[in-house]
C-alpha cells in the first residue's frame, strides 16, 4: 500500500466501511492524511505512548468499538467495527503481547455478539415469576398446577 496514491488508499477504505455499514451511511471524507510508516526514516521501530497529560483511560477510549448511528425509537445498534492493537490496550501499551491480548479481546467482543455469551451469568428481572415447572426453594412447592 505504500506505493499507491493516497487517493487509491482512501478510496479501498471508505469501500470496506460501506461495505459494512452501507453505502447512505458512510459519507466521503473531508479530509484524509495517509501515512507511510515503512519510508518515514523517523518512524521506523516506532510505537505509542501515553503522552504528558494522558491517562489511561485514553487506551479505552481507542479501543471502544464503533457502532452505526442509532436512531430515535430504536434499540442500540450493535458494533461493526472493533480495534484492536498495542495502541488499545491499557495494561500492555506498545508490547507485542498486548497487541495479541488485544485481538483475543475483539475476537470475544465479536463472539460474543454473533455467537451470544454462553458463559454470561444469567439475568433475570425481579418482579419475573419463576419458570413453570421450577419447585419454589422456600416453599418447597411447585409452580405447575
Amino acid at each position: 500500500m505504500e506505493n499507491v496514491s493516497d487517493d487509491v488508499i482512501v478510496g479501498r477504505c471508505i469501500a470496506v466501511l460501506k461495505g459494512i455499514f452501507g453505502n447512505q451511511v458512510v459519507p466521503q471524507p473531508r479530509e484524509s492524511v495517509v501515512t507511510r510508516w515503512r519510508a518515514d526514516p523517523w518512524a521506523r521501530g516506532s510505537y505509542s505512548f501515553v503522552a504528558v497529560g494522558s491517562s489511561g483511560s485514553d487506551y479505552d477510549l481507542l479501543a471502544a468499538p464503533v457502532s452505526s448511528p442509532h436512531m430515535l425509537n430504536q434499540p442500540p445498534p450493535q458494533p461493526r467495527v472493533f480495534f484492536a492493537g498495542e495502541h488499545t490496550i491499557r495494561n500492555y501499551p506498545a508490547t507485542v503481547h498486548g497487541a495479541f491480548l488485544s485481538g483475543l479481546r475483539e475476537g470475544g467482543r465479536i463472539a460474543d455478539q454473533l455467537c451470544g455469551s454462553p458463559y454470561a451469568p444469567p439475568t433475570m428481572a425481579a418482579s419475573a415469576p419463576p419458570p413453570t415447572g421450577i419447585t419454589s426453594a422456600s416453599t418447597g412447592s411447585s409452580s405447575t398446577p
